[in-house]
């Protein structure tokens, strides 16, 4: 498979008459998109946009998924499975728009009848574009386009997660689609046809959450509930085959555009022929319900790294607890089948890094452990001068809710609600460091 990658740089958005893309700067009609959308809306009574840059002193609250804007000219469509059959990409030519992205806020509903369990329900997801937590997300570096739901009442969970992403990813298209017909600001090819014998084999391990409604993600277009773990070529990644439907832990959810644009995956790219070869990605769920599942889910990870006759693997994972007992089984039976593992994750620890259990579960194998940095670090979110989403702050709903005004300064002793803080994917410039 060969990719080529057409970049086209916004370096402004503004509401305009009429939606196009001049000299960098994207004219948006909002009145074209709600056209766009229109026909998707059952569960969705209204939407509304707005903009954000980098620089303001703005937070963007309930926030959920973040996706890259991205157009297949040739090889079939981005984000495959959605609005089309579940046709395999990865080839042809994508192109981009960089510096911007598409987010969806909404206020899910906390009921019972809204959620997979007790513990998997929308949580408010805070992400502050000044800051002490603004490199928890690259997204203070971009322009983000907002896209604001008011839910009718009564409906269910599945039907508003449908909604909001089938629009999500229907917008985010019809906004890259403006560059058909122009030059790209910069190119760049994906391959790993061609090898190096002489360098080591490596493979990644991307192992993604799905647990019911608001916790699940997407392969072509449907949920990895029952999912083997199988073998991807990273270029179906960068074309948009996995897409997020993970709302219940903002700390730690992979958004969409972390899966088109993933850092592990890129890195390994930019190392390709020069220092290892790069086999390709094994895909599988995280969160398996029982040990026996969990075991099975490794040896199946295994058995592919063999076929690739990788030496090396990197192990990486979505979520908390339950998905490090999944992670930490597949380094312990690639190590056991002379694999070398690492791996890169957030870890407890307390306010300075030192107290109780750093990890929910580890293996004796498990000895080239890179840190993304404790959740468990205390943060005080200032005062800002706009808030994108909601006057309020849903939190605390285990205890009947609390609802603070969401522009002012609040305190958090774990960073949960914090966008991104605990991800996984290696984009953040969080970390700790033994000393």
């Amino acid at each position: 498979m060969k990719l080529k990658r057409q970049y086209y740089d916004i370096t402004d958005v503004c509401f305009s008459h009429e939606t196009k893309l001049e000299n960098g700067v994207l004219y948006i009609n909002k009145e074209d998109l709600k056209k766009e959308a229109a026909p998707l809306m059952k569960s969705i009574k209204s939407i509304d946009f707005e903009i954000v840059k980098p620089g303001e002193n703005t937070r963007i609250i309930h926030l959920l998924d973040t996706l890259q804007p991205m157009y297949k000219l040739e090889g079939g469509v981005q984000y495959s499975g959605f609005f089309s059959n579940p046709e395999t990409v990865g080839e042809g030519i994508t192109n981009l728009l960089r510096g911007f992205t598409v987010m969806e806020s909404a206020a899910l509903p906390w009921d019972e009848s809204s959620a997979s369990s007790g513990l998997l329900y929308p949580r408010d997801a805070i992400m502050d574009m000044e800051g002490p937590i603004q490199e928890f997300t690259p997204f203070y570096k971009t322009v983000n386009f907002i896209i604001l739901y008011e839910l009718e009442e009564g409906k269910s969970s599945v039907e508003y997660d449908n909604e909001i992403r089938l629009i999500g990813i229907k917008i985010s298209a019809y906004l890259a689609a403006l560059t058909k017909e122009m030059e790209p600001d910069e190119t760049e090819e994906f391959s790993i046809e061609e090898t190096d014998e002489s360098l080591p084999n490596v493979v990644l391990v991307w192992q993604c959450q799905n647990q019911g409604p608001y916790s699940n993600t997407y392969l072509y277009g449907l949920s990895i509930d029952n999912l083997v773990p199988t073998l991807l070529h990273p270029n179906e990644m960068l074309d948009g085959c996995v897409v997020s439907g993970n709302y219940v832990w903002p700390a730690f959810k992979v958004p969409t555009y972390l899966h088109v644009n993933h850092p592990i995956l890129l890195e390994l790219y930019r190392n390709h022929g020069k220092t290892l070869n790069f086999k390709g990605v094994i895909f599988c769920r995280s969160h398996n319900p029982s040990n026996w599942h969990k075991t099975r889910c490794a040896n199946f990870n295994i058995k592919l790294a063999k076929y690739l006759k990788a030496n090396g693997l990197i192990m990486a994972w979505e979520g908390g607890g339950n998905a490090a007992v999944d992670g930490m089984l597949t380094i312990q039976c690639a190590e056991q089948n002379g694999i070398k593992a690492s791996t890169i994750t957030f870890e407890f620890g307390g306010a300075d890094g030192t107290e109780g259990i750093l990890l929910v579960d580890d293996v004796p194998e498990a000895d080239a452990v890179i840190s993304g940095g404790s959740i468990e670090k205390h943060y005080t979110l200032p005062d800002v001068d706009r808030v994108v989403g909601g006057d309020v702050l849903r939190l605390n709903k285990e205890s009947g809710g609390y609802f603070p005004p969401s522009n002012k300064s609040i305190t958090f002793d774990t960073t949960t609600h914090l966008y991104l803080s605990g991800n996984q994917s290696a984009h953040g410039s969080l970390f700790a460091e033994e000393y």
